[in-house]
């Protein structure tokens, strides 16, 4: 299978910052464990982040799209019209937003945070001290859409790597500092890190703003709302599942919400990683290629995507899999207790099949977005977050918290195969069919790789089993490459992909 090279240089770059989230889960397994104090950060930079998708969400998701759709239609100055206006509305809104949440947000501490767990007053301390980054996030967002859209991909991510790493080193060098203030430290540098570097574009984005004028100002902000409102159901649907799984957690007792939060880490690193690279490069390309009458060139430019991303998150997820038993005391070392050490792992080998679904999901969505069908989208985004929800009050009581992404895993299957069946019925099923042989190979490959784990685990201490074990997953990598070159093939023949991608 041919991949696009930009696509791939994206995935480089996001590959640093995969690397720079597995060095940061390290560190804070080392230094923060599975602790009352991270249980709490956890708990309050969740609800921050939570009401921060919740309010701006939807129209940072829908940025890209309607640029180059504008752009497309009437031009780049248009376009750069339309960019200004929801600087407006977000960085503005934003700055109201934290100044209300300085003084609301706390009050779910004293209300949501069991009192026997004793975390309600660093629960309300961090609160307060997060509650401006929901205005610089939003800063941040719009510059980095903006970069995006004039073709500067690269440069946001290496600025939040550059950020990453610079927050790190600060734990790293003082670890002797209140936890507290090493974590707001750490965020805030990474946070703040994508301004400096996108500043060349800071003059362009203002000369934009100066010469907003009323009316389109207030036409452009029209077509924001309404092509973004749809997606409002869902996004408020998954904060809410979100603020429910780690009431859940803190309710498990001390430690188990920093032992889910890890494997979120997991989770959350890959899936930003795809995410990113759609929301720059495969939304653009698509909105590009979609015509209502002649939807052959879209399909075969989703096509092509979609294979690429199946190919690279299978690779991933093998790995994650198969040593899911290496990765906890690599981790903690002796800071974990045997307990957590094998939750942990049970939760990050169901997320390794939970993300295939997600990025089909993801890809689903980012499909309907250039598509101009965001009430689609909406509709099917609301219908996984409501079944990931009802899995999670059913199961909890017979597995615990594995409910979670095995709820994510069903709930986002069945997204994905609705959003693909919208774009054409016969897609539905492919893309399930699909899914499930990747998920086979997840499972297969990555219990091999873990059984030989096992007996190494006999032989060898920590470092001689995870070489042995990174080198036999990169053997497996490259059987999957091969493998999916050649189930590529026909589809490759099958349709214009080529011509689409030209």
């Amino acid at each position: 299978m041919k991949l696009q090279w930009d696509f791939v240089g994206l995935l480089g770059a996001r590959g640093a910052k995969l690397t720079l989230g597995l060095a940061m889960m390290f560190v804070y397994a080392r230094v923060f464990g599975a602790s009352a104090t991270y249980d709490a950060w956890i708990w309050a930079l969740g609800i921050v982040n939570a009401a921060g998708m919740l309010l701006f969400g939807p129209i940072t998701e829908t940025i890209r799209a309607s640029y180059a759709s504008i752009d497309n239609r009437e031009g780049e100055e248009a376009a750069e019209q339309y960019i200004a206006t929801i600087a407006v509305i977000m960085i503005g809104g934003a700055i109201l937003v934290a100044g209300a949440a300085a003084l609301a947000l706390p009050t779910l501490a004293t209300a949501l945070v069991p009192q026997q767990s004793g975390q309600a007053p660093a629960a309300t301390f961090f609160l307060y001290a997060l509650a401006p980054s929901l205005a610089l996030s939003q800063v941040v967002a719009v510059l980095t859409a903006h970069l995006n859209c004039h073709g500067r991909v690269y440069a946001p991510e290496i600025a939040g790597t550059v950020g990453g790493c610079v927050g790190l080193a600060l734990i790293v060098t003082f670890p002797q500092l209140p936890a507290t203030w090493l974590l707001l430290g750490s965020y805030y540098v990474a946070l703040v890190m994508p301004l400096l570097v996108g500043a060349s574009f800071w003059p362009q984005l203002v000369r934009a703003l100066l010469h907003l004028k009323g009316p389109a100002f207030r036409r452009h902000a029209r077509e924001a709302l309404g092509f973004s409102m749809p997606l409002l159901l869902p996004y408020a649907l998954g904060q809410v599942g979100g603020v429910v799984e780690r009431q859940y957690a803190l309710l498990a007792g001390t430690g188990a919400l920093s032992i889910l939060s890890y494997a979120f880490f997991a989770r959350n690193t890959v899936q930003a990683v795809f995410t990113a690279a759609l929301s720059a490069l495969a939304v653009p390309a698509l909105a590009r290629t979609w015509n209502a009458e002649d939807i052959a060139p879209f399909r075969a430019t989703l096509t092509h995507w979609v294979r690429q991303c199946l190919m690279l998150v299978t690779i991933g997820m093998v790995a994650l899999f198969g040593l899911s038993d290496t990765i906890p005391p690599l981790l903690f070392g002796d800071n974990i207790t045997g307990a957590q050490q094998s939750l942990l792992s049970e939760l990050l080998r169901f997320y390794a099949v939970a993300i295939v679904t997600v990025v089909l999901y993801l890809m689903g969505g980012s499909a309907l977005l250039a598509a101009r069908r965001g009430k689609t989208y909406a509709a099917l985004g609301a219908l996984a977050s409501l079944v990931a929800l009802a899995l999670l009050l059913a199961l909890f009581p017979l597995i615990g918290i594995i409910a979670i992404p095995v709820g994510l895993t069903i709930s986002h299957a069945l997204a994905a195969g609705l959003m693909f069946r919208a774009i054409d019925p016969a897609d539905g099923w492919q893309v399930l069919r699909d899914a499930a042989l990747r998920i086979l190979v997840v499972v297969v490959a990555g219990s091999m790789l873990r059984g030989a784990d096992t007996l190494l685990a006999a032989e060898f201490g920590l470092p001689g089993r995870l070489v042995a074990g990174g080198a036999l997953a990169i053997l497996l990598a490259g059987l999957w490459w091969l493998a999916e070159h050649w189930l590529g093939r026909d589809t490759m023949r099958s349709t214009p992909t080529s011509q689409a991608l030209r």
